[in-house]
């Protein structure tokens, strides 16, 4: 079984398929966006007008496409958050970077955090256990 990513305000499954789908805005732009569900995979697919007007440092807006809430993460708002559910796991929590160009994704299992892509150690101060 593969692992499920899900809406942390609604709890729709975002990957009923290969890719993860999540709404992206970026001024008064609003597209579609399929992002890859292994963790480190940077690779995106995007709506080309969205798309067009970004440049790099832009900080994106990402939403459920079932319930349209934010997904902007508490713990860093440079951070989108959704949850994951892994075959014989507890649900994590998965962040990833808002802004355009940085790679940067974190797991959180409530007690670890293993973070991937070269701007993870750059996106300031992140309080995943909430102290």
């Amino acid at each position: 079984m593969k692992n499920v990513y899900a809406c942390p305000h609604c709890e729709a499954v975002l990957n009923p398929s290969v890719k993860i789908l999540l709404v992206i805005g970026y001024r008064k732009k609003k597209g579609m966006i399929l992002l890859s569900p292994q963790p480190g995979n940077f690779k995106y697919i995007c709506d080309k007008s969205v798309e067009k007007g970004l440049a790099e440092g832009a900080k994106i807006r990402f939403s459920c496409p079932v319930c349209s809430a934010d997904l902007t993460s508490k713990s860093n708002s440079q951070l989108a958050e959704l949850r994951m559910i892994a075959p014989d796991r507890e649900p994590r929590r998965v962040e990833f970077s808002r802004i355009y160009g940085k790679q940067a994704t974190f797991i959180f299992d409530g007690e670890d955090v293993i973070s991937f892509g070269d701007d993870a150690d750059h996106l300031g101060e992140t309080n995943f256990f909430g102290a």
